[in-house]
């Protein structure tokens, strides 16, 4: 099933209201990139450290992104730092070539470990990691600081930079360095991170307008895809989700072949990025009109959102544990049923995730029964998830939207509202 014209011209409409909204001119300034270098540099000092390495791909790129402003393509990349030195990249020849367009001009270096494996690069020299990271730091390396999180950072490339590096030195858990630094953000990141929320509002609004029985999951992806890159994302978070029916049960599953047919449930997200920081909207409707069992889901679990946003407002404000953002909805929850089940057994995961450089893996999730608490000016995902009921008309679903927490105010970044059943096959 192909887009009419008239699905164009509801793509076109939403393109004309959302571009206005957006200031592709922002980004985060030279200036900001060397305050980052004098921040690591004083928790660098503060352990002792010599240097210290960080490792980063494209779908995890925050450490390295966050200290140098490049991220590579295929290939792989890492970078060190030492106390009162800038950054050096350390890249493949072919990816790494990009490391100029950020302007940071910082010094890069195509090494061996980063080299697509088995490719011989005509006119390039490819130096060895260890004698270029030696002469970087310029003296004796007694303390090195792994400043990636181990569940990250390859062995192989651990090994290459502690064992083979400095042999004597000590290896010293710097990963809450660069993991801290990025949890508090700036004014210059929160914009970028509103671009990227108001690109994902503007690919689910499309995908809502124009959704119709008969669509296979991809094509309806493919209309957010178009959005996201035409107003100016250049990747994702993740894939663009359009799950329906029973694929629902999936939770995060890409869009397939399937199609979809009417009377089944359907999620959409789209999470583009925008100077490599990333943004969210995900809702669920009903491809045609809702069953009475439909609606007593819906309306179940757009009250435990509103919960759960009500509780992250109070909580912003007076400071408290973050916990019973996702408490509260559970207990609201435990006091609904549907045919007999408690609604509280299908509360799949927590209600709220930071955000950033990755859509979901930032500091810092919420627990139900943890005393945890947000730090001065944070940027969040509320995720209100209801999953595995055993009927397939209800058998998954979820509003999540993007919130930042500005001192002891919140501020919501997605325009759309809870329920979008009412903007099912409507533009503008």
């Amino acid at each position: 099933m192909q887009l009419s014209m008239d699905d164009m011209r509801k793509i076109n409409q939403i393109l004309e209201h959302y571009e206005q909204k957006i200031d592709l001119s922002t980004g985060v300034p030279r200036e900001e990139y060397e305050q980052r270098y004098q921040n690591a540099w004083a928790k660098m000092e503060e352990l002792g450290l010599d240097v210290g390495f960080f490792y980063w791909y494209r779908e995890m790129p925050g450490d390295g992104f966050y200290l140098t402003g490049y991220n590579p393509t295929l290939e792989r990349a890492s970078g060190v730092i030492a106390p009162g030195k800038r950054p050096m990249l350390l890249v493949g020849p072919e990816s790494g070539l990009l490391a100029a367009e950020t302007g940071l001009d910082l010094e890069t270096r195509y090494v061996d470990a980063f080299t697509l494996p088995g490719e011989y690069y005509e006119g390039v020299t490819i130096e060895n990691l260890v004698d270029v990271v030696r002469e970087y730091v310029g003296k004796d390396i007694r303390t090195i600081g792994c400043m990636t999180a181990y569940d990250i950072m390859p062995c192989e490339y651990y090994k290459t930079f502690t064992e083979e590096l400095a042999p004597e030195a000590a290896v010293v858990d710097a990963t809450s360095i660069l993991a801290d630094l990025r949890y508090e953000k700036s004014e210059n990141e929160f914009a970028c991170m509103a671009i990227a929320d108001t690109i994902a509002c503007a690919g689910v609004r499309a995908m809502l307008a124009v959704a119709k029985p008969g669509m296979r999951e991809l094509q309806l992806a493919a209309v957010a895809d178009y959005v996201a890159k035409s107003l100016g994302g250049e990747s994702y978070g993740c894939e663009t989700i359009v799950t329906s029916g029973t694929r629902c049960t999936t939770i995060i599953g890409p869009a397939t072949n399937k199609v979809m047919e009417e009377g089944e449930i359907v999620q959409l997200s789209c999470s583009p990025s925008y100077q490599c920081y990333k943004g969210m909207c995900r809702r669920t409707f009903v491809l045609g009109e809702r069953s009475e069992l439909q609606k007593q889901y819906f309306a179940i679990m757009n009250e435990g959102y509103q919960i759960a946003i009500d509780e992250l407002a109070r909580v912003c404000e007076t400071g408290e544990s973050t916990h019973t953002i996702d408490l509260k909805p559970r207990q609201f929850y435990a006091t609904k049923e549907i045919d007999g089940r408690k609604m509280s057994d299908y509360h799949f995961f927590s209600t709220a995730h930071g955000t950033g450089l990755t859509e979901c893996l930032e500091k810092q999730l919420i627990h139900p029964y943890r005393e945890i608490y947000y730090g001065t000016n944070v940027g969040m995902m509320v995720d209100m998830g209801v999953y595995h009921y055993p009927n397939k008309e209800i058998c998954g679903g979820c509003v999540e939207s993007a919130f930042h927490k500005k001192g002891t105010k919140v501020v919501c970044l997605t325009d759309l509202p809870a329920d979008v059943q009412d903007l099912w096959g409507k533009g503008l």
